[in-house]
């Protein structure tokens, strides 16, 4: 112990001495360690979200409850009753009877509303309820403008704000909510606690009737109340609460709980390992060259230690004392920074999430973890040089002689079985959770860096008819494998990272798109402007500026959709009974659904032809229906819905029309049925059919930027093929990859010209230009770089490929513009595409720029030899 107390004072001593070497290695553990502790801070350990239906705050207990529901049974969050449409709910009243003499009660309630912006009609959840009170307290927090303090006024949920068409809903706005148009007045912006469902709006009480709300409903918490009590709610005061007829949610309940442990938190840990030991091996191998240039500076140190009696053993301690201390020096402050970011950055991250994310707690026995597996990483850096500096000559390196110690090259076959094993493993995981695929890239990258020696030495075999600068590097990094095989590695193990990632994305680009928008949403050639919730006043400027940028005549078709007399879209549900057809279930009230109302116009556009016979049935107020098998004893049945509920279903008289390639609906009506049947109809779209006009690129960006304008709320594009982008792709991976290749390898290369010292001054003894340091520099950074890119590249495309074919997208519904319900498809996992630009930039280009560098950062003139008196 007293040994390494004075070897942890000799590398204090020298890490104060070598200042910037300090912070170059402090960096080099710490950062990691940083941004490990604030991810799992910042991102998985978020405590105080509530569990229950509706966040308690600083209530005491929320309750709800109806007439009939006397003797339900209930879990601790308040699951376990079924209500029923016509239960007639408690009033303030009657539950403040039932409670515990001296509560205090305050009414919430919660429901979907469809309401009128500036820019056109949005549903949401709107919560009503006295944000004022001290029960609401920790169930929000006010980022703007002011709390609501009477009937009409409102705050408007920051998640809201962050939405794209976030500018028409701000402090100042006026709402009309409801069938009934009330008005609501926006008078600030608030987070909100991640509950059950966040709010969109929150409402004053008195703002919207307590029957708007719909039925009383245990599950959601529609009409309930917050309760103030005297003292705890305890569990058989549930329970006694449960025989009258309420539902409750206690706070002492809940609190009593044991506290959730994740079902699968050892599942996780075990799913992390594979990324923990990538990272600390480029740690490790990142830190092991900075470890080394520290001990080649020290070499003088380290033979007046040996030449008084220094057993290697002691030699091996002060060299390891470098890896203790600025290990746990970069460790502890690595932790500290993270734990301190990620309290900083939490207002941020609420605000970008558009959530509450209540207190935090640190999960300290991880944040150790991660520390001490940062102090484990210095040890495993400094290990190499510490070997190195037991086995020098005291006597070469006392007299100034450069000894290089025998290094062998190792046995290979460890490492050929390792990347036969890795590589096996990784093609065997594709389809599988990529935390295998991880496993095994990271046992294939164990296995070239043992391997990397016997790259260097096959380099250097082949280097004998190259120019001197790199016959000279490839040599040197052979003799020196100590301090170049890590070197090598470390941008080897970068470059597999870049690469995987960049093959999994370029091929996602290739594969189907992964979001419903990136399907055809209408023919090749089509331009269409879909907006279901905007107002007729909206529709009149879209269409004014959509004619403006068309050559006259051109016909604009419109699709409409049954809607009720106050203007709200139903939703209508056409059957659909082709096995080809994937069938799917949508159930919101406030889209179009299967049926669209026009002309002849629409109806040639869905059909993709003329059809004289279709037309014909249109104008005889027959529903025209693309899936004649849905078609019974010539009438066809479809499902209603509205904001209120279902409505009788529409039987109409029908004929069955197939249509030329993809129908663009299920079922035409012309607008006369649809009145005739007590439904007015609403624009939902309108379409510029290719077959009438082919609009240019350019016009229809200038319709695109001027219907943007006008608002946020319609969805306007010319659907044209396009090719993926890969933009961002190439943007990201190229600067990590210049990033970490460069600053890898040209710290490698201060090592390498620090220790080519020697026989740089021979070549200046004998003649060398001046140049020759340059070229010899830059050969250096040149067979480095390009070692590890291109073993790097090779080992990437594996895993890349692995993860590129598991499955990453399910069947999803959407609804089209033109109201056709479908599904997207799987993405095709056989599509592997390689990015070549990024190939490209790993193999020649960053390479290139490491020589460029290291030569244009060196000095020219070469160093003189020292006379040395003997």
């Amino acid at each position: 112990m007293r040994g390494l107390r004075a070897a942890l004072r000799i590398s204090r001593r020298n890490a104060l001495r070598s200042k910037w070497r300090s912070a170059l290695i402090l960096a080099m553990i710490g950062l990691p360690v940083a941004l490990a502790v604030f991810a799992l801070t910042a991102l998985f350990a978020s405590a105080g979200t509530d569990r229950q239906h509706y966040p308690i705050g600083q209530a005491d207990a929320v309750v709800t409850g109806a007439h009939g529901w006397a003797g339900l049974t209930q879990d601790a969050w308040g699951n376990g009753i079924s209500a029923q449409p016509d239960d007639v709910p408690f009033t303030q009243d009657e539950v403040t009877a039932l409670l515990a003499p001296g509560s205090r009660v305050i009414p919430v309630a919660r429901g979907r509303f469809r309401y009128l912006t500036p820019q056109g009609y949005e549903t949401g959840e709107i919560r009503q309820v006295d944000l004022r009170d001290p029960m609401s307290r920790g169930t929000f927090r006010l980022t703007e403008g002011r709390l609501p303090t009477a009937p009409g006024e409102a705050v408007v949920s920051a998640e809201r704000l962050n939405r794209d068409d976030a500018p028409a809903v701000t402090p100042g706005v006026t709402l009309l909510v409801g069938e009934e148009r009330r008005p609501v007045r926006v008078v600030g912006v608030a987070l909100f606690t991640l509950a059950a469902v966040e709010p969109t709006l929150a409402t004053f009480p008195g703002s919207l009737p307590a029957d708007a709300f719909g039925p009383v409903d245990s599950e959601l918490m529609s009409r309930a109340w917050l309760v103030d009590s005297p003292r705890p709610v305890t569990w058989a005061d549930v329970r006694r609460l449960n025989a009258q007829g309420l539902v409750v949610v206690s706070r002492a309940v809940i609190d009593g709980l044991p506290a959730d442990e994740p079902h699968s938190r050892v599942s996780d840990l075990v799913r992390a390992v594979p990324w923990v030991a990538i990272m600390l091996l480029e740690v490790v191998l990142l830190a092991g060259p900075a470890f080394a240039v520290g001990r080649l500076r020290r070499s003088r140190e380290f033979a007046l230690v040996a030449v008084q009696g220094g057993s290697p053993a002691h030699l091996r301690t002060i060299a390891l004392a470098d890896g203790l201390l600025f290990g746990v020096v970069a460790s502890a402050l690595g932790a500290a920074l993270g734990v301190v970011a990620a309290r900083l950055a939490t207002p941020l991250l609420e605000w970008l999430a558009g959530v509450l994310l209540g207190p935090r707690h640190v999960p300290w026995a991880e944040v150790a973890m991660i520390a001490v597996l940062g102090v484990v990483a210095g040890l495993l850096a400094a290990l190499a040089p510490a070997v190195a500096a037991s086995r020098a000559n005291p006597i070469a390196v006392l007299s100034g002689r450069l000894e290089r110690g025998r290094e062998r090259t190792g046995r290979p076959l460890l490492g050929i079985v390792l990347v036969v094993a890795g590589t096996t493993a990784t093609i065997a995981s594709a389809g599988h959770d990529i935390a295998w695929t991880a496993t095994s890239a990271l046992v294939t990258q164990l296995g070239l860096v043992a391997l990397v020696p016997v790259f260097l030495a096959a380099v250097a075999r082949r280097a004998a008819r190259l120019p001197l600068p790199l016959r000279f590097a490839a040599r040197d990094a052979v003799r020196n494998r100590g301090r170049t095989a890590p070197a090598v590695a470390a941008v080897m193990t970068a470059v597999v990272a870049l690469t995987a990632v960049g093959v999994t994305w370029q091929s996602r680009l290739a594969q189907r798109p992964a979001y419903a928008q990136g399907y055809p949403q209408a023919p090749t050639g089509a331009l269409w402007i879909a907006g279901p919730d905007l107002t007729p006043g909206l529709w009149n400027r879209v269409r004014s500026a959509v004619r403006e940028e068309l050559p006259t005549g051109v016909p604009l078709v419109e699709a409409r959709v049954l809607a009720t007399r106050s203007g709200t879209p139903v939703y209508a549900s056409v059957p659909d009974d082709d096995p080809d057809v994937n069938r799917v279930e949508w159930s919101s009230p406030t889209r179009a659904g299967d049926l669209l109302v026009g002309n002849e116009d629409l109806l040639r556009y869905v059909l993709r032809r003329d059809d004289p016979g279709a037309v014909a049935a249109l104008r005889e107020g027959k529903a025209v229906v693309l899936n004649p098998a849905v078609v019974r004893q010539g009438q066809l049945r479809i499902s209603v819905g509205h904001q209120s509920g279902e409505s009788p279903a529409l039987t109409l008289p029908a004929v069955g029309v197939r249509a030329t390639g993809q129908g663009w609906a299920r079922a035409v009506v012309a607008p006369e049925v649809a009145a005739k049947n007590g439904y007015a109809t609403a624009t939902a779209m309108l379409v510029v059919d290719p077959a009438d006009f082919r609009v240019p690129k350019a016009t229809a960006d200038r319709i695109v930027e001027k219907v943007e304008r006008i608002t946020g709320k319609a969805a306007a594009r010319l659907e044209v093929p396009e090719a993926p982008d890969d933009t961002m792709l190439l943007l990201v991976l190229g600067i990590a990859a210049a990033v970490l290749v460069l600053g890898m390898t040209f710290v490698a290369t201060a090592l390498a010209a620090v220790e080519a010292r020697p026989d740089l001054e021979t070549m200046s003894a004998v003649g060398a230009a001046p140049r020759v340091k340059r070229a010899v520099v830059a050969g250096q950074a040149l067979v480095i770089a390009l070692l590890g890119s291109v073993t790097g590249v090779v080992a990437g495309f594996a895993p890349g490929i692995a993860v590129a074919r598991q499955s990453v997208s399910h069947p999803a519904m959407f609804l089209r513009p033109d109201g056709m319900l479908t599904t997207t498809p799987m993405a095709d996992a056989s599509v592997i595409a390689i990015p070549w630009p990024l190939v490209g930039l790993l193999l020649v280009a960053l390479p290139l720029l490491a020589a460029l560098g290291g030569a244009a950062f060196t000095r020219s003139r070469l160093p003189l030899p020292r006379r040395r008196v003997t």
